[in-house]
């Protein structure tokens, strides 16, 4: 079997679940700042899979943090992992057919990103407690399973979330969205197959000109700290006044 080699970030998958909780634990204190997680679904496409629907779906999660800098926009910093697959049980063409190849993986990722939201649903004077908001940011990943590959690639890969959502404000602390999106990849080797010799009846071959994508789509709920002041002392408040 021929194999080829793809540059990549040479660092370990589970280095995105170790940056997360790193970068949480450095966060200052601020006014208004939420944590939050959610439970969905992955699926993928690629050389496997055109279609994110009809391919196999599986289990995920997510937790967050969030850091509103205005009503319309924030910061979120997120750690997303969960199973994906892909499989060759329904060909999409001849190489399919001729492959009948799958894949089982375990895939973590780090990410930070801007939300925006279109209405000003968390405005002092606003009227309204829900919004539909954009995410796009970036992020990096890390595979476990990839057992008998077929080039010599890096597990940890770069990725680029975009994503829509739905949030709505049940009360000044607690929060729901539901959210769906795709993560863009530079990388065409999550269903271990790319390119390859059609002359050689063993090597799985793919299409190497169309990198490989996940999606993620779920619901969740975060919860706002709010920085409260303390009052002064009687006699504090005494030489204020004077």
């Amino acid at each position: 079997m021929i194999k080829t080699f793809k540059m990549g970030i040479h660092v370990k998958p589970w280095v995105p679940i170790f940056v997360f909780f790193a970068l949480i634990s450095s966060l200052t204190l601020a006014q208004k700042r939420e944590l939050g997680g959610g439970i969905g679904i992955l699926s993928y496409t690629g050389d496997l899979s055109r279609n994110a629907l009809t391919n196999p779906l599986r289990p995920g999660l997510n937790v967050f943090y969030r850091f509103n800098m205005r009503d319309h926009l924030s910061i979120r910093v997120s750690f997303l992992a969960g199973g994906l697959a892909g499989t060759d049980a329904k060909p999409i063409d001849a190489f399919s057919t001729a492959r009948a190849s799958s894949f089982n993986i375990f895939l973590s990722e780090f990410s930070t990103g801007l939300e925006y939201y279109f209405l000003n649903f968390r405005g002092k004077r606003s009227g309204i407690n829900w919004s539909p908001y954009f995410l796009g940011g970036l992020g990096i990943f890390g595979m476990l399973g990839q057992d008998n590959k077929t080039a010599t690639y890096s597990n940890v890969q770069l990725a680029i979330p975009l994503a829509f959502g739905f949030r709505y404000k049940a009360s000044p602390r607690w929060s729901f969205a539901a959210e769906a999106g795709v993560r863009a990849t530079l990388f065409d080797y999550l269903d271990n197959i790319s390119e390859g010799d059609l002359f050689n009846k063993n090597y799985q071959y793919g299409n190497p000109f169309d990198n490989d994508k996940y999606y993620f789509a779920g619901v969740s709920v975060s919860y706002t700290f709010y920085k409260v002041e303390c009052p002064g002392l009687p006699l504090e408040q005494t030489f204020r006044r004077r």
